[in-house]
């Protein structure tokens, strides 16, 4: 049987709360006064004005101005996140072009295709510059997420050729400042949370406190989704010196849920409500982070910084696998389990800094970093196909829990270590001209096992890459710049299942040009066209495996984000995207899955002109199109497109003199029927029903 996690207890949580409450009553109290900050302190602020940005870290891990950068980086501030009641980064990527959902396995993981490529287990989604082993990377913590376009393997080693998505998180202030929010859902349940953070008298250290409490009911006809989070930080700024400490733990509880199934080509016509698995059926587990990073001040031109991160996450997952369905509507299921212990470790060493050198500018980066990604599957539990499960009359509780334990499949180990170097240098030809130029040397090491009694060898291989990067940016004007960029990506292939033979490595490489405009009253926006091949694709015949694939994706994508007018902001984008697979004895010519050729999306906000006594009022809403996309690379069937529209109204006033805020969120306000991704014709996503979010906050 699947063993569950510990569960913070209600009384707990409550302790939990009421100390942090008095914990931050007495720090007001000590600090009637003024304090003087460290003379020295430079944390940085990245510049965003409300939907956007015109810095971001991402794509030079420095705060580096986005028209002076030979890549696509879109930026979903802070301001987006609340406005929208932004709750995963699915809800998140609806703001950037180019993203559509991919295989979530089962709703339990976060997973994107980005400009054609992309899976929920591909590595490419961080935590501030980490690479991610969690299944869901988006929570209280999270103050925006970059997303950088195009192959990132530079400085992030190992990745697929349509980008990343970096999640950066909240980090301690060094003035006073204590938010508590609660939200309700018309789904049934709701959470609350708070946010403490400020300096410890004058010593140079500042804490924050982040504490979260979920539980909600699952929209569908059963289950719930809950989840208990802590996340304090520490931070210390002396003359030369920053050092910061954080650390994340998140325990939760979610349903396995595998959408409904396709008949005749287009999903089955069943109660959109009815889920196809059993109460059972649910991942339950554990995630920590933990990130420590050293940054010195060398000179006025020159900083070194030292980052250890480390993130883990240990599970429970069981759920009804569909197996096959039969023409009366019958679904034979399986009871599947398994336990899971993931974890990511690196530790990088950058320098970052300018250098003048024939009267031309360079900023430069130049790195090491040491990377584990180790990820095992213990126990794994693989029932029997039962029959008698109608997907139009649906009985539940006629299978049972896993229990039979499969020693073959049991004990799945999976590692990947790697050491690079790497640099990167924005070379200042002159005032107009930009030359970037980068590359990556890379050693890794790969080890592959499974089970505990098997005659299927093991595979333990290694090899070296090296990852040049060539960019040019002209600024026509202060505020317009073009781009162009040529890039290669890299990525171990997973050994063949069968034989657990070594096949070598992924790679692609990409071409992109585009243009990026900054205007100082706040409208920004990026177009960027883009040719991306990518080679050594394993192909899986059912019997056998072989590196026999090559695959393209070529397309145009817009972002516009910013204000259009004093009371008026605006985020707009749209992407065409054209994939093929280009080499496969079977699939040549079809276009690659859940990959959708036209996506765009529009919002606007507005904020009304009434007298300061009643408030801040503003008002939002928009739209999202997602074309049609192939449910598998053999183009056996197709999901439809949808529009999902959302709106928003908010209230922020001083009530009780304290800023207060009030916000009703309504999402898929027209009550569209839709499935968003496929993972094969028995596990086809659901997308959610209308919901109105009521939320509330106060801070002081």
């Amino acid at each position: 049987m699947l063993s569950s996690p510990p569960r913070r207890h209600g009384l707990r949580w409550r302790k939990t709360l009421f100390a942090l409450a008095l914990l931050n009553q007495a720090a007001l109290a000590a600090t009637t006064e003024e304090l003087e900050l460290p003379s020295q302190d430079v944390t940085a602020s990245l510049k965003n004005d409300g939907y956007r940005a015109s810095t971001a870290s991402t794509a030079s891990k420095s705060e580096i101005p986005l028209l002076e950068e030979a890549q696509a980086v879109q930026v979903v501030t802070e301001q987006t996140l609340e406005d929208y009641q932004a709750r995963s980064l699915d809800d998140a990527m609806k703001f950037v072009s180019g993203i559509t959902q991919s295989n979530t396995l089962a709703n339990t993981q976060d997973g994107f295709i980005k400009r054609g490529f992309g899976t929920n287990a591909d590595g490419s989604i961080l935590r501030d510059g980490i690479r991610s082993s969690l299944s869901r990377n988006f929570s209280a913590t999270t103050e925006r997420v970059e997303v950088l376009k195009g192959p990132a393997s530079l400085l992030y080693g190992a990745l697929e050729p349509g980008g990343l998505i970096n999640v950066i998180s909240k980090r301690p202030e060094y003035q006073w400042r204590s938010e508590i929010s609660g939200e309700a859902s018309n789904f049934g349940g709701g959470g609350a949370s708070i946010d403490v953070t400020g300096p410890l008298a004058d010593s140079g250290l500042a804490f924050r406190m982040i504490a979260e409490r979920q539980h909600e009911d699952y929209w569908r006809n059963f289950g719930t989704d809950e989840h208990t989070l802590v996340a304090p930080s520490l931070s210390w700024t002396g003359e030369d010196v920053r050092v910061l400490l954080a650390y994340e733990h998140k325990e939760y509880s979610t349903p396995v849920d595998r959408g409904t199934v396709i008949v005749n080509g287009k999903p089955a016509k069943v109660s959109y409500n009815d889920r196809f698995g059993e109460a059972w059926a649910k991942a339950e587990g554990t995630d920590e982070l933990f990130t420590a990073r050293v940054e010195y001040q060398l000179n006025p031109d020159w900083m070194s910084r030292l980052t250890y991160g480390w993130n883990r996450e240990r599970y429970d997952y069981a759920e009804a696998r569909p197996d096959s369905l039969l023409a009366d509507g019958t679904l034979r299921r399986r009871a599947d389990g398994s336990e899971h212990d993931n974890q990511t470790q690196s530790l990088a060493w950058d320098w970052i800094g300018q250098a003048e050198l024939l009267g031309q500018r360079h900023d430069l980066l130049i790195g090491v970093d040491h990377e584990r990604v180790d990820n095992f599957r213990g126990d794994t539990w693989r029932g029997a196909r039962t029959a008698g499960f109608n997907i139009y009359d649906p009985v539940y509780g006629n299978l049972p829990e896993p229990s039979v334990l499969n020693l073959a499949q049991s004990d799945r180990r999976d590692e990947l270590h790697s050491q690079s170097l790497y640099a990167k240098d924005n070379w200042h030809l002159d005032d107009r001209w930009i030359l970037v130029l980068g590359g990556r040397y890379q050693h890794y090491d790969q080890y592959v096992s499974q089970g505990r009694v098997t005659e299927i060898p093991s595979t333990d291989s290694n090899g070296e890459t090296f990852l040049p990067f060539a960019g040019l940016v002209y600024q026509m004007t202060p505020n317009l710049s073009l781009y162009g960029n040529y890039s290669r990506s890299f990525v171990p292939n997973n050994a063949d299942s069968y034989t657990n033979q070594a096949f070598d490595p992924e790679e692609g490489r990409s071409y992109e040009a585009g243009l990026k405009l900054d205007l100082p009253q706040g409208l920004g926006a990026t177009l960027a066209v883009f040719d991306i091949l990518k080679k050594n694709v394993v192909s899986d015949f059912g019997d056998h495996a072989e590196l026999s694939g090559e695959v393209g994706s070529r397309g145009v994508e817009l972002d516009v984000t910013g204000r259009l007018g004093e009371r008026w902001e605006l985020i707009g984008t749209y992407a065409y995207t054209d994939t093929e697979i280009r080499k496969h004895p079977e699939n040549e010519g079809n276009r690659l899955v859940n990959a959708a050729r036209n996506i765009g999306s529009l919002y606007l906000t507005h904020h009304l002109a009434l007298p300061s006594d009643l408030g801040q009022w503003r008002i939002g809403g928009g739209a999202r199109y997602v074309g049609e996309r192939p449910g598998d690379n053999a183009n056996s069937f197709w999901l439809d497109s949808y529009t999902v529209a959302d709106a928003f109204v908010a209230w922020d006033s001083r009530l009780v003199g304290h800023k207060t805020r009030l916000q009703l969120n309504l999402n898929n306000l027209f009550n569209e029927e839709y499935y968003p991704s496929s993972g094969g014709n028995l596990r086809v996503n659901v997308g959610e029903p209308r919901e109105a979010r009521l939320s509330a906050s106060i801070e002081f």
